[in-house]
This record gives structure tokens, sequence and C-alpha cells, in this order.
């Protein structure tokens, strides 16, 4: 009898010895469920600059079936470590990227994942349906008369003309650290973060010398702070007076010293405007534009800070009959042969007493800021009209921004992701009202096709 109360005393303390060595394992990381996790929920916003009236479309309609990120910045879309921020398993989802504008900074949620292993990610990846997919994909599909799940629906028309995929965006459109906000979100252990992804829908299209539309994504994106925006008014010089339709760029300065586009947007019926989600940091603001037939030259403000109401931005008129047209061609030598888009923008000196100086993108009068264009054949024409005048600069300043005219010479630039190298500047052109100008031609090598 005792043996036997020993004998089975030895097998109680062998299970208690092995369940505390499995216990001691998974505490250390030796099992799958002790990684550290938080939770991401992901939406999304889109400023509609080529909306009707101001542009030429009512709509434009993607279907998002996935988003995924990575903790490294150059893993391929197959390479193992990625983790789904939505459900690639739930319903694709087709959105309407011209509603998502937003005055309050209330966005479009995507999904909310838990499950997310901490780290620092510093790529993402949004993959949109083809447009071959098989029937029945999307439920209430509003691009069924064009035979495709991404559209859009030009201004006043009945029906949708499909919106191509390149092959980039059906293999999931890259956000680089480059485009997402400091580089990088980071996924905290039992933590909620808000990611957002803006996609410029308007800088994304681009109609094709067939007259058919192509989608070339413009992406950013990043994590959204209690304090997450910059709002203001436009106002005409020496009133109280709104401008609408004005446009209004939020930029920031790229590794060349040139302010880039970030966000863009038009004021509304009072000259307000509210640019949200932004990421903590310090933005340039530019306004300018055109109302009626009032064309305004633009007035630059410098270092505004995420959470600041900027107060009335004054603009001033336009000299003369308030415009002029600087035209231009761009060559490239693409192998093998093919097409590339670039982007063309007309940049003006911000800061023409300092070393070195600030090239600003401003806004023009006529298409989006920038303006893309297609080559065909290894070049592509295009034509800006820009507003005639002195500009103004100012540094922000709470409680009022004194502006100083500057010198108002244009110098046109081109960009691309297809060619390595730098991007490219012609040199400075002083345009007077009603003037029309040749830029000298630009050219790029070594350029790889869409």
């Amino acid at each position: 009898m005792k043996k036997n109360a020993v004998r089975d005393m030895g097998k109680f303390l062998f299970l208690i010895g092995a369940l505390l060595t499995m216990a001691f394992a998974v505490t250390c990381g030796g099992g799958g469920d002790s990684t550290p996790t938080g939770t991401v929920k992901t939406t999304i916003s889109d400023p509609p600059t080529c909306k009707s009236p101001n542009g030429p479309f009512d709509n434009v309609w993607v279907t998002i079936t996935r988003v995924r990120a990575h903790t490294s910045n150059s893993a391929a879309q197959n390479d193992s470590g990625w983790v789904d921020l939505i459900d690639p398993f739930g319903a694709p989802k087709q959105i309407d990227l011209l509603s998502l504008d937003s005055t309050t900074c209330v966005f479009t949620q995507l999904g909310l994942t838990n499950g997310i292993p901490v780290g620092q990610y510093q790529q993402i990846r949004l993959y949109l349906l083809s447009n071959s997919a098989g029937p029945g994909e999307v439920i209430g599909n509003k691009c069924t008369d064009s035979n495709s799940y991404n559209c859009v629906v030009l201004t006043g028309a009945t029906t949708t003309e499909a919106l191509n995929l390149s092959s980039e965006v059906q293999n999931g459109i890259k956000i680089p650290s480059g485009q997402i906000a400091g580089g990088k979100f980071t996924v905290q252990e039992g933590q909620v973060i808000d990611l957002n992804i803006d996609f410029d829908a308007c800088a994304s299209i681009v109609q094709q010398p067939n007259g058919q539309y192509r989608l070339k994504p413009v992406l950013h994106a990043g994590e959204i702070l209690n304090i997450n925006w910059i709002r203001g008014q436009v106002v005409e010089n020496g009133t109280p007076n709104g401008i609408p339709n004005a446009l209004v760029l939020i930029e920031q300065k790229d590794s060349e010293g040139i302010d880039r586009v970030i966000m863009q947007k038009f004021t509304d019926s009072d000259g307000k405007f509210i640019f949200c989600p932004l990421s903590t940091g310090t933005y340039d603001v530019v306004a300018g534009g055109k109302n009626g037939g009032l064309i305004y030259v633009p007035t630059i403000t410098l270092g505004v800070e995420v959470g600041t109401a900027m107060g009335p931005i004054p603009l001033f008129q336009a000299t003369g009959t308030g415009s002029a047209n600087i035209s231009g061609q761009v060559t490239a030598q693409i192998t093998p042969s093919g097409e590339i888009d670039i982007d063309i923008s007309a940049l003006q000196n911000a800061t023409p007493l300092l070393t070195p100086s600030l090239l600003v993108t401003v806004p023009v009068l006529q298409g989006l800021t920038p303006t893309t264009v297609t080559t065909v054949g290894g070049t592509a024409d295009y034509s800006l009209t820009v507003p005639t005048g002195t500009p103004r600069v100012g540094t922000f300043i709470s409680g009022g921004t004194p502006y100083s005219p500057v010198v108002g010479d244009y110098l046109i630039n081109a960009q691309t992701t297809n060619c390595p190298g730098p991007s490219l500047l012609t040199p400075s052109l002083s345009v007077v009202p009603g003037g029309n100008y040749s830029a000298p031609g630009l050219a790029f090598t070594g350029c790889t096709p869409n």
C-alpha cells in the first residue's frame, strides 16, 4: 500500500515538474502565444481637390482587399514577417475616395486588428481588387457598367470609366518609410494606435494619351495624434472677407531642399480650411490660385507647427491680366521601351537672401499641383499657367504673421520615380502678364517603364 502511495506521489510530482517546465518555457519566449502584441486601427482619408465643381470627377471608386505592414523597409511582398492590419478574409471594401474629405477630422475606418506584434513598422502595402476579378466579388459594385472594380465618374456623367491598374497596384501599393510620417509607426504592448492612410486620389489619376484613366498611386501614412491638424482662413488682403476655392498646399522640404506637397485642398465658402491628420512636426503652408475672375499670387507661411490655428492668411491679387504661360518638353531614355509618368511643378524661391535658399511648390492655375504628364515615345509636353506678380512670404507668428514680398521668378521642376538621380530644374524664368514662355528642355536617363 505504501509502495503504491509512493509511486502515485512520484507520478504527481513528475507531472507538476513538467507543467512548471512548460510554463517557464512559455514565459521565456518558448511558446508562440507569449509574443507581446498591440492593436492597430486603420483609417483612410483623401483631400479631394479634383472633385467637381473644382475638378473633373464626381467619384473615384477603389476596392480595397488588404492592408499589410512590415518592420523592414526593404522587405519584398513575398518575404516572411508581414502582418495584416485589416482582415484579408473579409469582404473587399469599395470606397469613393472623393467622399472622404472632412472638416471635423473623422475618417473612414478600414479595420481594427488585435494581436499585432510589437515593433517599429517601416513599410505598408495596400492591395486593390483586380478589375479582372471574378463576378460578384463586391456586392453593390459601383463600376459594373465599365466591367471593373475600380473606376471614375466624370463630372455630370451617368456612367463610369474604368480605372486601369498597374502591376504595382495589384502586387500591393508600397508605402515606404519615406512616405510614413517619422519613417515608421510603432506598435506597443497592450496599446491601441490609430494609423491613417492618406490616399491622394487626385494626384493618383493619370489620363493616358488614349483617353483612358490609370491609377498612379500617391499615398502617405502616419499615426494620428491628439493634436493633428492645421487650420486657418484665406482672406482678401486688407479685409476680413474669406476667399472660397483658393488652393492651399501643406508642404515639407525633401532631401533636395525643395518643399514638396504633402496634402492640398480648396477652401470652403468662407475661405476656411483644415488639414488632418498630420503627424507631429513643422510644415510650410502655401495659399494661392483663383476665385472666379480673380487670380492671386502665392502667400507662403513658413514654420507652422501641428495643432496651429493660423487665423487669416491674406492673398494679394496678381498683376495685369493675372497670368502667364510656361510650356516645355521632358524627354526620357527608357529601357526597355515604354511609358513613364513625370510630375511637373512650378517653384518659387521663398528665401532669396538666405543660403541655402528654399524652393517652394506653388499652385498653378489649371490642373493639379504638381501636374502629371505621361511620355509618348520618350517625350512629354507640358503647359503651366501661373500667376504674375510678387509672392509674399512670412514665418508664422501667433497673433499675426508679417508677410514681405519676394522675387517672383519661376523654376520648372520635373520629378519621377522611374529614373535614378535627382529631379531636374530649368533656369529661373521672369514672367510678365499675358506672356508665353518656352522653358529649356529637361532630360532623364536610365529610366525603367511604368
